[in-house]
């Protein structure tokens, strides 16, 4: 029997082969085309200006079309299982609209932790055909995707939590007077907001923080925790007179 080479597939293939020449060319980052699809077509690793790689990628969902039926605007829309497979993700998702006539391709991210619906309109993705054209300006707002500014400082985050742990550790709690305990609350209070921070890092991009690393953070908040409930008893006991 006759084995067909269907045109549903036809244009996937195309449409993700054209994808990945695409983003090379125009970003001059890899993209590697995935060989086992479940939900995810592909990913490109960003790289520094100086095209070193950074470490960070970027999943790439494809859905291709013979002809896009309007110049301003696109309609894409994606399965239950897809939006599922998304929110669960790690890694920065971009949904990637492709026409096979102009062999022209838009992209649009799609944020892991947006509150997508499984039913009705948020399924529904729309491109804009002038401004979701992949172009090269879009190669710094695709990093930001997988480093978001407010995030690239995770190691000075963690380093400046770590000095006021080890200074905390360095002195005692017991019989403390009223301005040390003042003193004990600001550093339990910084400390916790630049753990706070980390920890929304962790969220989004855990692969940015090592295992190593992780445990070391669980076990200064768990210390310092400890401290901080030590000091507030100490510091009663003293003014009540115990």
């Amino acid at each position: 029997m006759t084995k067909f080479y269907q045109k549903r597939t036809i244009n996937g293939d195309a449409g993700e082969h054209l994808v990945a020449f695409k983003f090379t060319r125009t970003l001059n980052w890899p993209c590697r085309l995935q060989g086992v699809d479940l939900g995810i077509d592909a990913e490109i690793e960003i790289c520094d200006d100086s095209n070193g790689a950074t470490g960070n990628v970027v999943k790439l969902q494809v859905k291709s079309f013979d002809k896009l039926t309007s110049a301003v605007k696109h309609d894409v829309y994606v399965e239950d299982a897809d939006i599922a497979y998304w929110q669960r993700f790690s890694v920065p998702t971009i949904v990637v609209c492709v026409d096979l006539n102009t062999e022209k391709v838009y992209w649009k991210p799609i944020s892991s932790t947006e509150a997508y619906q499984t039913s009705g309109a948020s399924r529904k993705i729309t491109f804009d055909l002038v401004n979701d054209e992949l172009k090269p300006d879009a190669r710094e707002k695709i990093a930001s995707l997988s480093a978001p500014d407010h995030f690239k400082d995770v190691f000075e985050i963690i380093s400046d939590a770590t000095k006021i742990y080890i200074n905390a550790m360095a002195s005692d709690v017991f019989d403390i007077s009223a301005e040390e305990m003042e003193v004990i609350q600001s550093d339990y209070d910084k400390f916790s907001y630049l753990i706070s921070r980390v920890d929304e890092i962790r969220c989004h991009y855990p692969w940015r923080i090592s295992g190593f690393t992780a445990a070391q953070i669980e076990t200064m908040k768990l210390r310092m925790f400890d401290r901080f409930n030590h000091a507030e008893v100490s510091y009663r006991n003293g003014v009540n007179g115990m």
